[in-house]
């Protein structure tokens, strides 16, 4: 079936799930010292030897370091040795590969000289050795030592060819499903030392293992900077989004992540729009005694406990992750992640930094920037750079080369240089004394003339930066051309947008008369006196100033309305605090305390009598 490169989707470039006709297309791509492609057919016979094949070791040995194996399982464990490690190192260097043996010593005894491999010898003694491998791989920097002495011999010899020869973050495949002038493209931060010799292989063993183990991998995300921390563990199994809901922001390879865990944590640690936390404030300039400062130190150290906290919930996972990539914005923040309270070691060859920039650390962030490393991504062809060049010895009868001189600027550009700075600057009259001084033209194009296709003139220019004085002076008093377009047809006039510069125009233009230019030619405005734009601003800020005052008293009124209804809704209708009165509690109620009781009193006397009256009747 022939599959077009417009059929292959996003979804099917995972670099853990490739689709079949996809992972069958991929080749490896080999350049040389010069970043130029080397075919299968330009291979020399010490690649071929490599086992390169597409990028798959063919040969029942091992090519780096020249010996015979058995079975797949002892291929496997020889390429995850420091020995397969060392001599593929040694390879990538142009020198030739140890026996086993002379490993031995090697790592034993640290003999540098048993490495040469050349017939140059090292100038460093034990101590001077040891030096230099502190804090390194003893391996490694050994091997640097012998590459640097390499470097001192005038043999041309270059690097070989390789995969790796391309200096870039990524790793490139040919593809027959992609043009001619497209490729794939990997980051070697996703494969370890041993896997980025051989990426093609590795390649097709994580689809395999992907389709076939029950234990599916997954490794570890984490970001901080600016008091925000974010991490995750993700699986290298996608989740199957199929009848999923979409969610605004994420692409489907983002939906499609799996995250086994995942926390983000946000404490204020850094000032607003002063940027660096208050540890690096306070080493810079001193303890500060704000209130804020000590809120941010504060923050900071709850930031690094809870980090910490996290990891060692995590450290089951983190003991089983396959990569763990780490991007920090500070030495301070990175330390976190390696302080004695957890469980992860800077020297872990699984710690890894990002490729790429990242934005602000979330939950989002991770998932984009694990798509980021684990997809595909198109790319285009290399582009050959020269290889670097064999370091010469010095000769003592050679002269040292030459300084090179600077080229002069041309003069023209000079003048223009200093005639903007006076334009910008407003300075009218060393303006013109310099236009007199040395005979220039006002009109004169500015230099480089590709810098200013915008602006060629000054008159340009003053009207495009809103110079409204200057514009008055290049017309007024120098007679700049109105009239003079730009590449793009513009006049001077058609530059602005700022009314008083405009006016400025119309005020030279009625200064100058209507013979001088053809000023329809020019689009300028029609010509006014300096009194007559002023009583039309004056016109303008009354009618402004009525309008904003008519706008300001509708305001008022209309929030004293809506005052008053809030004050007759809180009020209500009303209601009666008690029953009413009648005529005699109410002239009660009038009377003082002493009239009241002489009152009540009376009507006690009075009822006495009424009583008594009745009992003598009977």
């Amino acid at each position: 079936m022939n599959v077009k490169a417009a059929d292959i989707k996003g979804q099917d470039l995972y670099i853990f799930d490739l689709r079949d006709d996809v992972l069958d297309s991929l080749e490896l791509m080999v350049f040389d010292s010069s970043v130029m492609e080397v075919r299968k057919n330009q291979l020399n016979n010490d690649q071929r030897a490599t086992g390169y094949k597409n990028g798959n070791l063919d040969s029942p040995g091992c090519g780096s370091c020249e010996i015979e194996l058995g079975s797949l399982d002892s291929r496997k464990e020889h390429y995850k040795t420091d020995y397969h490690r060392f001599n593929i190192k040694r390879k990538l260097s142009g020198l030739s590969p140890v026996s086993s043996t002379e490993f031995d010593i090697i790592a034993e005894n640290d003999d540098l000289e048993s490495l040469s491999g050349s017939d140059s010898s090292s100038d460093s003694d034990g101590e001077d050795v040891d030096l230099y491998q502190e804090d390194k791989d003893k391996l490694t920097a050994i091997l640097e030592d012998e590459v640097a002495n390499m470097a001192l011999r005038d043999d041309g010899s270059t690097r070989p060819d390789s995969h790796l020869n391309t200096r870039s973050p990524q790793i490139y495949f040919k593809s027959s499903l992609l043009p001619t002038n497209q490729i794939f493209a990997a980051f070697k931060a996703l494969f370890s030392a041993p896997e980025v010799e051989v990426p093609l292989q590795t390649i097709r063993g994580w689809n395999e293992n992907g389709r076939n183990d029950t234990e599916v991998p997954f490794s570890a995300l984490f970001m901080i900077g600016g008091g925000h921390f974010a991490g995750a563990i993700l699986s290298h199994k996608r989740l199957n989004i199929k009848g999923n809901m979409s969610k605004s922001g994420e692409t489907l390879q983002e939906r499609a992540v799996q995250l086994l865990e995942h926390k983000t944590i946000h404490r204020y640690t850094t000032r607003r729009k002063q940027g660096g936390s208050q540890s690096a404030m306070d080493s810079s300039k001193g303890k500060a005694n704000s209130a804020g400062s000590s809120l941010r130190r504060y923050n900071e150290t709850a930031l690094k406990i809870d980090i910490q906290k996290l990891l060692q919930q995590w450290e089951p996972y983190l003991q089983k992750c396959k990569n763990i990539f780490i991007r920090a914005k500070s030495a301070n923040d990175r330390k976190i992640f390696f302080d004695a309270k957890t469980c992860l070691d800077k020297n872990d060859p699984r710690i890894r930094n990002f490729p790429f920039t990242t934005k602000r650390p979330t939950s989002h962030e991770l998932k984009r920037a694990w798509c980021q490393l684990t997809y595909l991504h198109f790319s285009e062809k290399p582009q050959t750079s020269p290889g670097p060049k064999p370091a010469a010895i010095k000769e003592p009868h050679k002269l040292p080369p030459q300084k090179s001189v600077p080229t002069e600027i041309p003069i023209k550009e000079l003048q223009t240089a200093e005639l903007l700075s006076l334009l910008k600057k407003s300075k009218a009259p060393m303006l013109i004394s310099y236009l007199r001084k040395h005979n220039l033209n006002v009109d004169m194009l500015l230099e480089p003339q590709q810098d200013y296709v915008q602006t060629p003139t000054m008159l340009h220019f003053a009207s495009q930066h809103g110079l409204k004085n200057m514009v008055f002076i290049l017309l007024n008093n120098l007679k700049s051309d109105p009239t003079t377009k730009n590449v793009f047809g513009k006049t001077p006039w058609e530059l602005t947008k700022k009314k008083e510069v405009q006016q400025s125009f119309q005020i030279a233009r009625s200064n100058l008369g209507e013979d001088l230019v053809d000023w329809s030619t020019s689009h300028v405005g029609p010509a006014m006196t300096r009194e007559e734009v002023e009583r039309a601003n004056e016109i303008e800020e009354k009618r402004i100033g009525s309008e904003r005052s008519r706008l300001i008293e509708q305001e008022l009124t209309a929030a004293k309305e809506k005052q008053q209804k809030e004050k007759d809704a809180k009020r209500g209708s009303g209601k009666l605090l008690a029953p009413q009165l009648s005529a005699a509690q109410q002239n009660m109620n009038s009377l003082t305390d002493d009239q009241r009781m002489r009152l009540m009193r009376e009507q006690r006397a009075r009822a006495a009598e009424s009583r008594a009256k009745l009992n003598a009747n009977r």
